[in-house]
């Protein structure tokens, strides 16, 4: 059966393993670490061609949670799942032309050994930054609210991946996710959006100020082959509302 983690989608491979008892207890006992082999992206011009829209967001209350298994993406675009009647015992080889299903998640006896914890938020729109061509088999973007869906940073924690915090503000490159991309996440029947790249694809911000200050240490400078933004003290790039949109009306010329 084929099957694609939500976040899989965007480039993720992912190998998790409990944390050790000698960790000392606490909330971080036994909670799942791992890695995320994400794209990585330097440049906001980089991120905003890598994404669906780019959106300055205000985010609401959480809406749900799921472990994201992958599910069955028949009718995202992939080969049907294949019954016994059609399987041919002599061609052992898969196909080339069919993904392979992502890396499942080493989790030993924990409930999230062969999923991805994920969490929902409605999130609402103030700012559109940039939006791309339409994806086909999505809906059209609702212009005040999306479904926000990020790693449920209180069950696992994922390199790359931090947590949204309901009435904080955040600038959002996010991918567009119909519902036949995200099969395994039965309880969010509308698109879901992801930010790009787990934490690059988030940025910083308040109601009232344009500053906005990425997540990631990946994020260095606006276009490629310019030069090094300053940074604010924490080390992280900085900048404002008005460049972004600038890079992205770039984009789109």
């Amino acid at each position: 059966m084929k099957k694609r983690l939500a976040l899989a989608a965007l480039t993720v491979a992912m190998s998790l393993g409990m944390v050790g008892c000698s960790s000392g207890g606490g909330s971080e006992q036994g909670k799942l670490h791992g890695e995320a082999d994400y794209e990585v992206y330097s440049s906001i011009e980089d991120l905003t061609t890598a994404s669906t829209a780019a959106y300055k967001v205000k985010i609401g209350n959480e809406i749900g949670t799921e472990c994201d298994d992958g599910g069955d993406a028949v009718g995202d675009g992939g080969e049907p799942t294949a019954g016994p009647e059609d399987s041919d015992p002599e061609d052992a080889s898969p196909s080339p032309s069919v993904s392979p299903p992502p890396a499942g998640i080493e989790g030993g006896e924990s409930e999230y050994a062969d999923c991805l914890p994920m969490v929902f938020y409605k999130a609402t729109i103030l700012y559109e930054i940039y939006v791309g061509p339409t994806t086909l088999g999505t809906d059209p973007v609702d212009e005040t609210e999306i479904i926000i869906g990020n790693v449920d940073t209180s069950k696992v924690n994922l390199e790359g991946a931090s947590p949204l915090i309901p009435g904080s503000y955040v600038v959002i490159y996010g991918k567009q996710l119909s519902a036949a991309e995200h099969p395994g996440i039965q309880s969010i029947a509308e698109d879901v959006w992801t930010p790009v790249g787990g934490d690059q694809g988030l940025f910083d911000t308040d109601a009232e100020s344009g500053t906005v200050t990425a997540r990631s240490s990946e994020i260095q400078t606006l276009q490629n082959g310019a030069s090094l933004q300053k940074a604010v003290p924490s080390g992280k790039f900085t900048t404002d509302i008005g460049s972004l949109k600038e890079v992205a009306e770039s984009v789109t010329e």
